[in-house]
Protein backbone atom coordinates (compact mmCIF):
# COMPACT_ATOMS: atom_id res chain seq x y z
CA UNK A 1 0.00 0.00 0.00
CA UNK A 2 2.86 2.69 0.50
CA UNK A 3 4.86 3.96 -2.17
CA UNK A 4 8.31 1.80 -3.48
CA UNK A 5 10.11 5.14 -3.25
CA UNK A 6 11.34 5.42 0.47
CA UNK A 7 11.02 9.80 0.65
CA UNK A 8 7.48 9.17 -0.56
CA UNK A 9 6.76 5.75 1.56
CA UNK A 10 8.41 8.13 4.98
CA UNK A 11 6.01 10.76 4.00
CA UNK A 12 3.09 8.92 3.80
CA UNK A 13 3.72 7.15 7.36
CA UNK A 14 4.48 10.26 8.77
CA UNK A 15 1.19 12.01 7.64
CA UNK A 16 -0.93 9.56 8.69
CA UNK A 17 1.03 9.04 12.04
CA UNK A 18 0.53 13.09 12.48
CA UNK A 19 -2.92 13.44 11.61
CA UNK A 20 -3.67 11.22 14.53
CA UNK A 21 -2.82 13.95 16.54
CA UNK A 22 -4.21 16.64 14.88
CA UNK A 23 -7.94 14.98 14.34
CA UNK A 24 -7.43 14.07 18.17
CA UNK A 25 -6.95 18.29 18.98
CA UNK A 26 -10.04 19.25 16.50
CA UNK A 27 -12.36 16.78 18.00
CA UNK A 28 -11.08 18.01 21.53
CA UNK A 29 -11.68 20.87 20.68
CA UNK A 30 -15.18 21.23 19.34
CA UNK A 31 -16.33 18.81 21.82
CA UNK A 32 -15.24 21.17 24.20
CA UNK A 33 -16.20 24.36 22.09
CA UNK A 34 -12.91 25.75 24.12
CA UNK A 35 -12.53 27.93 21.22
CA UNK A 36 -15.59 29.93 21.87
CA UNK A 37 -14.04 32.69 23.82
CA UNK A 38 -10.77 32.75 21.72
CA UNK A 39 -10.92 35.36 19.47
CA UNK A 40 -8.80 36.09 16.22
CA UNK A 41 -5.70 35.11 17.33
CA UNK A 42 -6.46 31.81 19.47
CA UNK A 43 -7.83 30.84 16.55
CA UNK A 44 -5.49 31.55 14.17
CA UNK A 45 -2.85 29.99 16.74
CA UNK A 46 -4.62 27.14 16.42
CA UNK A 47 -4.93 27.16 12.51
CA UNK A 48 -1.15 27.65 11.92
CA UNK A 49 -0.49 25.21 15.05
CA UNK A 50 -1.43 22.07 13.02
CA UNK A 51 0.63 22.80 10.19
CA UNK A 52 4.00 23.58 12.06
CA UNK A 53 5.11 19.95 12.13
CA UNK A 54 4.49 19.33 8.24
CA UNK A 55 6.96 22.27 7.13
CA UNK A 56 9.59 21.07 10.41
CA UNK A 57 9.36 16.96 9.39
CA UNK A 58 11.53 17.61 5.85
CA UNK A 59 14.37 17.96 8.05
CA UNK A 60 13.77 14.52 9.16
CA UNK A 61 13.09 12.86 5.51
CA UNK A 62 15.29 10.34 4.00
CA UNK A 63 16.08 12.65 0.96
CA UNK A 64 16.45 15.56 2.76
CA UNK A 65 12.83 16.77 2.57
CA UNK A 66 12.75 17.57 -1.24
CA UNK A 67 9.58 15.28 -2.00
CA UNK A 68 8.02 16.40 0.86
CA UNK A 69 8.63 20.15 0.40
CA UNK A 70 7.31 19.48 -2.96
CA UNK A 71 3.89 17.54 -1.36
CA UNK A 72 3.64 20.50 0.81
CA UNK A 73 3.95 23.06 -1.70
CA UNK A 74 1.31 21.59 -3.78
CA UNK A 75 -1.03 20.64 -1.27
CA UNK A 76 -0.43 24.03 0.66
CA UNK A 77 -1.28 26.14 -2.74
CA UNK A 78 -4.37 24.02 -3.91
CA UNK A 79 -5.85 23.94 -0.67
CA UNK A 80 -5.83 28.09 -0.32
CA UNK A 81 -6.69 28.44 -3.40
CA UNK A 82 -9.46 26.69 -2.99
CA UNK A 83 -10.54 27.84 0.37
CA UNK A 84 -10.89 31.33 -1.43
CA UNK A 85 -12.08 30.77 -5.20
CA UNK A 86 -13.65 27.74 -4.56
CA UNK A 87 -15.92 28.58 -1.60
CA UNK A 88 -18.94 30.32 -3.54
CA UNK A 89 -20.12 27.32 -4.44
CA UNK A 90 -20.42 26.27 -0.84
CA UNK A 91 -21.94 29.46 0.04
CA UNK A 92 -24.35 30.78 -2.95
CA UNK A 93 -25.08 27.19 -3.53
CA UNK A 94 -24.91 24.67 -0.70
CA UNK A 95 -25.84 27.78 1.74
CA UNK A 96 -23.24 27.16 3.93
CA UNK A 97 -22.85 29.23 7.15
CA UNK A 98 -19.53 30.30 9.52
CA UNK A 99 -20.87 32.08 13.17
CA UNK A 100 -17.39 31.34 14.43
CA UNK A 101 -16.67 34.11 16.97
CA UNK A 102 -13.84 35.93 14.51
CA UNK A 103 -13.74 38.77 12.83
CA UNK A 104 -9.98 38.14 10.48
CA UNK A 105 -12.41 36.98 7.77
CA UNK A 106 -10.71 36.93 3.79
CA UNK A 107 -13.41 36.24 1.42
CA UNK A 108 -16.14 35.14 3.50
CA UNK A 109 -14.34 32.53 5.28
CA UNK A 110 -12.21 33.02 8.50
CA UNK A 111 -8.83 33.15 7.89
CA UNK A 112 -7.68 30.75 10.75
CA UNK A 113 -9.78 27.53 8.25
CA UNK A 114 -7.08 28.42 5.73
CA UNK A 115 -4.16 26.85 7.20
CA UNK A 116 -6.52 24.48 8.98
CA UNK A 117 -7.31 23.24 5.53
CA UNK A 118 -4.21 22.09 4.47
CA UNK A 119 -3.41 20.18 7.35
CA UNK A 120 -7.43 18.61 6.42
CA UNK A 121 -6.09 18.26 3.02
CA UNK A 122 -2.79 16.90 3.44
CA UNK A 123 -4.70 13.86 5.19
CA UNK A 124 -7.04 13.27 2.70
CA UNK A 125 -4.20 13.17 -0.21
CA UNK A 126 -2.11 10.54 1.47
CA UNK A 127 -4.95 8.06 2.25
CA UNK A 128 -6.49 8.62 -1.11
CA UNK A 129 -3.19 7.66 -2.51
CA UNK A 130 -2.97 4.65 -0.28
CA UNK A 131 -6.29 3.85 -1.52
CA UNK A 132 -5.94 3.92 -5.38
CA UNK A 133 -3.02 2.69 -5.15
CA UNK A 134 -4.33 -0.62 -4.13
CA UNK A 135 -7.00 -0.33 -6.42
CA UNK A 136 -6.68 -2.72 -10.24
CA UNK A 137 -5.59 -1.07 -12.83
CA UNK A 138 -9.04 -1.56 -14.57
CA UNK A 139 -10.40 0.03 -11.50
CA UNK A 140 -8.60 3.29 -10.93
CA UNK A 141 -10.90 5.65 -12.79
CA UNK A 142 -14.26 4.76 -11.43
CA UNK A 143 -12.42 4.64 -8.05
CA UNK A 144 -11.07 7.71 -8.11
CA UNK A 145 -14.52 8.95 -8.57
CA UNK A 146 -15.56 7.05 -5.53
CA UNK A 147 -11.96 8.10 -3.74
CA UNK A 148 -13.34 11.89 -3.86
CA UNK A 149 -16.57 11.46 -3.12
CA UNK A 150 -16.35 9.73 -0.13
CA UNK A 151 -13.39 12.28 0.95
CA UNK A 152 -16.34 14.96 0.61
CA UNK A 153 -18.93 12.57 2.04
CA UNK A 154 -16.71 12.22 5.28
CA UNK A 155 -15.64 15.76 5.99
CA UNK A 156 -18.76 17.16 5.49
CA UNK A 157 -20.88 14.56 7.82
CA UNK A 158 -17.87 15.27 10.26
CA UNK A 159 -17.96 18.89 10.73
CA UNK A 160 -21.73 19.51 10.36
CA UNK A 161 -22.30 17.77 13.55
CA UNK A 162 -24.30 18.67 16.60
CA UNK A 163 -20.68 20.17 18.48
CA UNK A 164 -21.02 22.77 15.91
CA UNK A 165 -24.51 23.90 15.33
CA UNK A 166 -24.04 27.30 16.46
CA UNK A 167 -20.77 27.60 14.63
CA UNK A 168 -20.73 25.84 11.18
CA UNK A 169 -23.96 24.66 8.81
CA UNK A 170 -25.28 23.40 6.01
CA UNK A 171 -29.04 24.99 4.77
CA UNK A 172 -30.07 21.55 4.17
CA UNK A 173 -27.18 18.94 5.61
CA UNK A 174 -28.49 15.58 3.81
CA UNK A 175 -28.88 17.68 0.39
CA UNK A 176 -25.64 18.82 0.41
CA UNK A 177 -24.01 15.11 1.87
CA UNK A 178 -25.84 13.20 -1.22
CA UNK A 179 -25.42 16.03 -3.91
CA UNK A 180 -22.98 18.46 -2.60
CA UNK A 181 -20.47 15.84 -2.06
CA UNK A 182 -20.21 15.06 -6.15
CA UNK A 183 -19.48 18.55 -6.30
CA UNK A 184 -17.15 19.07 -3.82
CA UNK A 185 -15.72 15.24 -4.30
CA UNK A 186 -14.89 16.51 -7.53
CA UNK A 187 -11.60 19.00 -6.67
CA UNK A 188 -10.11 15.69 -5.25
CA UNK A 189 -10.69 13.49 -8.04
CA UNK A 190 -9.16 16.04 -10.90
CA UNK A 191 -6.06 16.35 -8.68
CA UNK A 192 -5.10 13.31 -6.93
CA UNK A 193 -3.72 11.82 -10.10
CA UNK A 194 -1.44 14.96 -10.66
CA UNK A 195 -0.80 14.56 -6.58
CA UNK A 196 0.07 10.65 -7.20
CA UNK A 197 2.76 11.03 -9.32
CA UNK A 198 4.15 13.83 -7.81
CA UNK A 199 8.01 12.85 -6.93
CA UNK A 200 10.95 14.65 -5.22
CA UNK A 201 12.78 15.92 -8.62
CA UNK A 202 9.90 18.49 -10.00
CA UNK A 203 10.55 21.56 -10.53
CA UNK A 204 8.94 24.08 -7.84
CA UNK A 205 7.57 25.95 -11.35
CA UNK A 206 6.20 23.20 -12.96
CA UNK A 207 4.31 22.25 -9.50
CA UNK A 208 2.70 25.84 -9.17
CA UNK A 209 1.87 26.06 -12.76
CA UNK A 210 0.20 22.11 -12.80
CA UNK A 211 -1.94 23.71 -9.38
CA UNK A 212 -2.91 27.01 -11.44
CA UNK A 213 -4.29 24.77 -13.53
CA UNK A 214 -6.39 22.10 -11.89
CA UNK A 215 -7.47 24.57 -9.52
CA UNK A 216 -8.95 26.22 -12.67
CA UNK A 217 -10.00 23.08 -13.67
CA UNK A 218 -11.90 22.56 -10.91
CA UNK A 219 -13.38 25.88 -10.40
CA UNK A 220 -15.02 25.19 -14.10
CA UNK A 221 -16.23 22.12 -12.56
CA UNK A 222 -17.63 23.83 -9.89
CA UNK A 223 -19.57 26.32 -12.15
CA UNK A 224 -21.42 23.17 -13.83
CA UNK A 225 -22.29 21.69 -10.54
CA UNK A 226 -23.81 25.12 -9.23
CA UNK A 227 -26.48 24.91 -12.57
CA UNK A 228 -27.03 21.25 -11.82
CA UNK A 229 -27.40 21.57 -7.71
CA UNK A 230 -29.26 24.83 -7.97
Amino acid sequence: MFAADPAKRWTEKFVLFYSLAWIAVVVIVMATQAFAHWGDLGHMMLGVGLIVPLYIAPRFAPDGGQYLWRFNLWIGFYSLLQVYFGSALFFDVLHMQYHFPVTWILNRTPLFLYPMTIAYFTTYYVVMSLLWRAVPSSMKWPALLLLGYAVAFAETGGMANPWMRDYFSYGDKWFVLSRGSAAYGSIFALSLPFVFQLDGKASWSKIVLEVLAVNMAALCVYEVWAVILR
